[in-house]
């Protein structure tokens, strides 16, 4: 049974309680639970550690169930609390900026199943036996922050207190079934002004999560925290960039020692800026770091500073903007999972991570808000009005096509092609049915999204992820086994690589727009030769000083193609550059994450546009992957063992790193002294390795268990 609090003249988040006894011995208890909201739960006391949980589904359709062991929680008398909060289902949701998109009521469910060393079993549900009090918080919201009266009285006599009410809901549950929400990490703060009043402080690391400290001071003194990621040139804290949202905490002391831990909310920021009325004295600060509790098991470094630190930045973009799923950006008015920056980022996300669990779930969202046409929405769960930029655009509908492809290169599940297939073929029909002859006319809102330059290449952009979506439909086809549908969308393929030929290619090897995305990703879905267009790609680099003016889409592609034209030292060159625009610029400015946009802050301009400027955005962070792929040369392919081929450059002296593959870690490290390479591998031994040392002079090679050493000129 589901039950909710009857609102009447309550104000304060509510807890529901249920004691019960064990009269006998107790051999496991576990419960279920679920929430239209989401809940925090105790028994005994102690607390379950995860964040914002059921997580966040198309409330319309299904909620999340989840299951949690409390055995060893247990006592002979015992009082189960569950607090509940908004969260997405009535709170403030990015985009539209309005509360209860899914409802106005939040609810809960739980059933408690006691297994006895008997053979006995009981059962314990919410009905209309729990009573509902008020907790210590005002108020809570995902995207502007919690309130707390840690003054405020909560009722320990539990009977006294009203009952819950049944409430009918009949959405159907679906397992919780990947990482929660945890506290990963503990940062500490440096001040940077303190006042009696004040206390600013700098955590050195943009991060999504919140503060926490120890207050104590007189009854009724309040505390204010407010948050951002960056700062004025004053040093006070720019709030510009995050649009509608509060990002205030708010605390009202008890008059003892009171914690501040919040339960509901998180924000997305590097400072901090704690504001005090009255008499109060402040310990333990610290920043909690709030993202999924995933595995990182890769690692990267190198000889130089700047592409190390252009690492840690997409790695902390990745934990910041991994929570329940992959959102846009932590801390403005979003904080959604747009499928355009999911596909781009998913390949390097899973050299960086175990990501298995938690893109199956991403993907399950997207199977949910397909539309009946085909339509792939640009952000998932999708609760927007369907205009031309919410689905079915180019780069952004292909993710239901790319994750999956990825995902199976990287964890080899057939079960998740098997899951999306049908979906990416319904896609690709789409496609096809806004196609002229296999050339691609249907409209598209973003193409490059935030070029340096304006994106005059959306037609060109738009006909390579339709090729780009019919190539991976073909190969998930042929992984299944099925070759007759393996031929059929690789002669669809074919028709849209002769249209983009006839139409964009030029006989110089220019295509149309001459921009570094429409070569780079021309070339990688394999429209064009490297050499046909070596030359015009080239020459639109050098019209730029070497500089990138790639966006979202091409930025992706730009590094491993310079590689395979022959470009490689142009690649590190690119890789390793500080002037505007690149990813050196931003580290030089002080970033600790990858920004939305290269111009973010300019020291010419300043700030961009504030409607739009997020400083923790890890699309142009799909880098990554080719540090994987390139620098230490680790290939994945459908059908095939892993390859080690390193792009190698005098560009650095120095790279190692290691990645995690389904059957066992890979390391990988070379070192140059100008003339010769070293290289050394090793792996566990369920690891199958092949490698290709691309043309290069191999002086000596020595097989070393499951891996080698190498010497190459």
């Amino acid at each position: 049974m589901w039950i909710f609090r009857d609102v009447g003249n309550t104000k304060r988040l509510p807890i529901f309680y249920k004691r019960f006894t064990l009269d006998k011995k107790i051999k496991k208890c576990v419960i279920n639970v679920s929430a239209l909201g989401i809940f925090n739960v105790k028994l005994n006391g102690k607390e379950i550690e995860d964040y914002f949980m059921p997580g966040w589904t198309n409330y319309h359709k299904y909620v999340h169930l989840c299951t949690y062991d409390l055995t060893k929680f247990l006592q002979k008398d015992n009082l189960i609390e569950i607090t509940l909060a908004d969260g997405w289902y009535s709170g403030r949701l990015g985009y539209t900026r309005q509360p209860n998109v899914y409802g106005e009521v939040n609810a809960l469910f739980a059933e408690l199943n006691l297994s006895y060393k008997d053979g006995t079993k009981q059962k314990i549900v919410t009905d209309e036996s729990w009573r509902v009090g008020e907790s210590q918080i005002v108020s809570s919201s995902i995207l502007d922050g919690e309130t707390v009266d840690f003054s405020a009285s909560c009722s320990r006599n539990i009977e006294s207190l009203p009952c819950a009410k049944q409430f009918d809901c009949s959405l159907p549950f679906e397992k919780y079934n990947y990482e929660p929400v945890r506290k990963i990490e503990e940062l500490t703060p440096t001040v940077l002004y303190q006042t009696d009043e004040v206390i600013r402080l700098d955590f050195k690391q943009n991060f999504a999560g919140f503060v926490t400290f120890m207050a104590k001071g007189e009854k009724g003194a309040e505390i204010t925290l407010r948050h951002a990621e960056v700062l004025n040139e004053d040093g006070t804290l720019y709030y510009d960039n995050l649009r509608s949202v509060q990002a205030t905490d708010k605390i009202i002391l008890s008059g003892g020692r009171d914690k501040f831990d919040p339960k509901f909310t998180f924000h997305g920021f590097r400072y901090a800026e704690i504001t005090v009325k009255g008499n109060v004295k402040i310990t333990d600060i610290k920043g909690a770091v709030l993202s999924q509790k995933l595995q990182y098991f890769g690692k990267f470094e190198c000889s130089d500073s700047i592409v190390n630190q252009i690492y840690k930045n997409v790695r902390w973009g990745q934990i910041g903007n991994f929570l329940s799923l992959p959102t846009d950006c932590p801390q403005r008015d979003e904080r959604l999972g747009w499928t355009g920056d999911a596909q781009v980022f998913c390949n390097s996300a899973m050299f960086n991570a175990d990501c298995k669990r938690f893109f199956e779930n991403y993907l399950k969202l997207i199977r949910t808000d397909i539309l009946p046409d085909g339509k792939i929405p640009s952000l998932v769960p999708f609760f927007v009005p369907l205009c031309v930029t919410t689905a079915g655009v180019p780069g952004w509908a292909d993710a239901i096509c790319v994750i999956p492809y990825v995902h199976y290169l990287h964890y080899r599940d057939v079960n998740v092609i098997k899951d999306n297939l049908p979906y990416a073929v319904k896609h690709l029909e789409y496609y096809l049915s806004r196609c002229e002859g296999y050339l691609m006319k249907l409209e598209n809102p973003f193409g490059d999204w935030l070029s340096v330059e304006k994106a005059e290449d959306k037609e060109v952009i738009s006909q390579c992820f339709l090729g780009l979506s019919a190539s991976l439909i073909s190969k998930m086809f042929l992984i299944l086994g099925d070759a007759e549908n393996a031929r059929k969308y690789s002669d669809i393929y074919e028709e849209t690589k002769k249209a983009f030929r006839l139409h964009y290619l030029k006989e110089n090897g220019e295509i149309q727009g001459d921009s570094q995305t429409a070569y780079a990703f021309s070339l990688s879905v394999g429209y064009v030769e490297a050499e046909e267009i070596k030359a015009p790609f080239v020459a639109s680099l050098a019209r730029t000083g070497w500089k990138l003016t790639t966006g979202f889409i091409g930025v992706k592609y730009l590094l491993p193609a310079l590689c395979e034209i022959g470009e490689t030292e142009l690649a590190y060159r690119i890789i390793k550059e500080t002037e505007y625009p690149s990813w050196g610029y931003t580290i030089k400015q002080g970033a600790t994450t990858i920004w939305e946009r290269w111009n973010g802050y300019t020291q010419e301009n300043g700030f961009e546009t504030p409607s739009m400027n997020s400083f923790n955005h890890y699309s142009l962070g799909s880098c990554a992957e080719w540090l994987y792929s390139h620098v230490l040369g680790i290939k994945l392919s459908e059908d095939k063992p892993i390859c080690i081929s390193p792009s190698f450059s005098k560009e650095l002296s120095f790279a190692r790193g290691e990645y995690m593959s389904k059957d066992g870690k890979i390391r990988v490290e070379w070192k140059s002294d100008g003339e010769t390479y070293r290289l050394k591998v090793k792996a566990d031994k369920q690891v199958a390795l092949d490698y290709d040392f691309i043309g290069r002079e191999v002086m000596s090679f020595k097989k070393k268990g499951n891996g080698f050493s190498a010497v190459l000129k």
